[in-house]
């Protein structure tokens, strides 16, 4: 399949752009924790982009019907952007295997860097969450999904070992023509994860990574790159809402919260 020149894509990184300016800072996350539950919605309203109805949520169920169709009027728009439409695939962020397939058909370094350590991310977590579980290497065989810059029989040989060597083996992960140290991003979360067997602190700093290694998008002047970094920033957006309206239906303390608000790519 012939791949849309980048230059092609100038209006829609220019839609971009001024989409961009409107996602939610951090600042507003942290005033929102703050606040009481109407405060929060109308902070999140007042971006400009949130429909109103978000203001009349009061349970767990409308909440998700609003951030459904957000989430739905996100995926359209990226998909009248996107001119190479094999890209729609990265879309399903579930389907660890269907984004590497993606690939195949529309090479792009920075596109595939960012699918590989989403890759290694995933895998990373179910390694660690078989592994507390005491759960047969068999299975985590079965689970781990296609490769990230870490093979495969990297995680199954260190499976039966001691936390310490897979940490190790986290410092040293082969990146193209250089190395690159998960465990200086992820480490002291794995420690703290082996000590309380909670992954709060391992998802935050998965996420910061990702939200991390997204952001050079921002200075692409050409190409479907930008447009596919905002969705994903725009799925981490509405991601932590929900993270804060559920938590304060629940009555969750806000210091519980602020451990889980991750980096924005605003």
């Amino acid at each position: 399949m012939k791949k849309t020149s980048p230059l092609n894509y100038t209006f829609a990184v220019g839609k971009i752009r001024a989409l961009e300016k409107f996602l939610i800072k951090a600042e507003v996350f942290e005033e929102a924790i703050e606040s009481d539950i109407q405060e929060a919605l109308r902070l999140f309203v007042e971006s400009d982009l949130y429909s109103e109805e978000l203001l009349r949520v009061s349970n767990g169920q409308q909440l998700e019907a609003v951030l459904s169709q957000e989430q739905i009027k996100l995926k359209k728009l990226v998909g009248e952007l996107i001119l190479d439409k094999e890209l729609l695939g990265l879309l399903e962020l579930n389907n660890m295997r269907c984004l590497g397939e993606v690939l195949k058909n529309y090479p792009s370094d920075f596109l595939e860097d960012y699918i590989r350590h989403l890759i290694d991310m995933h895998n990373i977590k179910t390694f660690l969450r078989l592994y507390l579980l005491k759960e047969p290497q068999e299975e985590l065989q079965a689970k781990l999904t296609c490769e990230g810059f870490i093979k495969k029989e990297d995680f199954l040989k260190l499976y039966d070992q001691e936390l310490t060597a897979f940490l190790n083996r986290l410092e040293y992960v082969h990146k193209h023509y250089y190395i690159i140290d998960y465990a200086y991003y992820l480490g002291e979360a794995i420690r703290k994860l082996e000590r309380e067997s909670s992954f709060v602190a391992l998802e935050k700093e998965i996420n910061d990574f990702l939200i991390q290694i997204l952001k050079p998008a921002k200075y692409l002047s050409f190409g479907p790159e930008p447009i596919l970094a905002y969705y994903f920033a725009k799925v981490n957006e509405i991601n932590l809402i929900r993270m804060i309206i559920l938590a304060k239906l629940n009555n969750v303390p806000s210091d519980l919260v602020k451990e889980r608000l991750n980096n924005v790519y605003a």
